[in-house]
């Protein structure tokens, strides 16, 4: 059901409004890159690049679908640039998974030797499915494939499964890729996690508890033999080419350990005796998983909306319309909120904190006057 003038009039002012922050945000974080040399690393440049591309799209919203009446050459122009740009950012936040996924599980070298590859499937895979547009409305013939899509102009509404096909659907299985993307990478921190743990007992790092197993005649009787000595050990075992040793009390010593143990090491990654996740890394995982998480937030109202026009009987409610705007104009602002949150979040951090410690060690000193007054000193 169309929406009335009041309704376009209250959507037009909520995306244009939360469009022009993301506009602003999104700029900022590409002027920061480029002037910044701390900024000269391949996450800033993709987030930089991906903030490019959403600069563009908030734009199209911006712009609006007034312009497929008053100039149908225009909204044309922007149609074609809608499709290209909002297939960009969705190839885009992939990619960034991907590169995430790469630097975790193998290393920076590795993530980065595809470099040239990221921007030629992410602009690639946009210019084919914004060309299968044109190609769908030779084939389909149902008139002009860019039009009045409600929201800006975009595919037009004679053409609703090619919104689907050309759009939807590789948005779907680009999400799908980005959850297992992420399900891959929390599994292989479980597993190493684990390994690690069971390497580190092993040199002594972490001790082992105490094994536990019921006591020879001969090592009761030498314990009852030695009660000057706890921690003496039966000379049955001394002797013997079995390195572990039987305590009766105490820890198990670093330097003796079982050496037919052994335990394997999950492959990819790296070495156990280290960090599982460097910092930096940890940096990488948080910006990916926001921007990713933000970006299947944003297009979860647009997909439901765009699933229940499948079935003629169903009639989106204004509400998921309102949702649907907020979502797509709100689309920007993952990334650049991830951005200078990391940014300033340190800074801020060590103020406050900072900040908390004076507060205690005053209230402590005020504490220890009253308490020195009060006892006449």
């Amino acid at each position: 059901m169309p929406l009335s003038s009041e309704q376009m009039s209250m959507l037009r002012v909520v995306m244009r409004s939360i469009g022009t922050v993301s506009v602003l945000l999104n700029v900022t974080l590409i002027a920061c890159v480029i002037a910044l040399k701390r900024f000269h690393k391949p996450m800033s440049i993709l987030q930089a690049n991906l903030a490019g591309l959403e600069v563009i799209q908030a734009a199209m919203y911006l712009i609006g679908n007034e312009i497929a009446k008053t100039s149908p050459t225009t909204c044309f122009v922007v149609g074609i640039t809608a499709q290209f740009f909002f297939s960009s950012v969705t190839f885009m936040t992939f990619i960034i998974s991907l590169y995430v996924y790469l630097s975790i599980l193998n290393r920076q070298g590795v993530a980065e030797r595809y470099w040239y590859y990221y921007h030629g499937y992410t602009y690639g895979m946009s210019a084919l499915f914004t060309g299968l547009l044109f190609v769908m409305e030779a084939v389909l013939k149902r008139g002009s494939v860019i039009g009045d899509a409600t929201f800006e102009c975009w595919i037009s509404p004679s053409y609703p499964d090619l919104r689907i096909n050309l759009f939807y659907v590789p948005l779907w299985i680009h999400s799908g890729f980005i959850f297992a993307i992420y399900a891959r990478i929390f599994a292989f921190l479980r597993s190493h996690s684990k390994a690690k743990r069971e390497y580190n007992i092993q040199t002594g790092i972490i001790p082992s508890a105490p094994e536990t197993r019921p006591a020879s005649f001969q090592e009761v009787s030498n314990h009852s033999e030695s009660k000057d000595s706890p921690f003496k050990v039966s000379s049955s075992h001394r002797d013997s080419s079995n390195t572990s040793f039987v305590f009766v009390a105490g820890s198990v010593p670093h330097s003796k350990l079982p050496k037919d143990r052994k335990t394997e090491v999950p492959k990819g990654g790296h070495e156990l005796v280290k960090s599982i996740i460097s910092n930096a890394n940890k940096k990488l995982l948080v910006k990916a998983g926001v921007m990713a998480l933000g970006f299947v937030v944003s297009w979860v109202p647009a997909s439901t909306g765009r699933v229940l026009a499948l079935f003629p009987s169903a009639t989106a409610p204004f509400w998921l319309t309102i949702l649907t705007g907020v979502g797509l104009s709100s689309c920007g602002l993952w990334n650049s909120g991830i951005f200078f949150l990391t940014w300033f979040w340190p800074t801020f951090s060590k103020f406050y904190s900072t900040r908390a410690a004076n507060a205690t060690a005053s209230h402590r000193f005020t504490n220890a006057s009253e308490a020195r007054s009060g006892s006449g000193i």
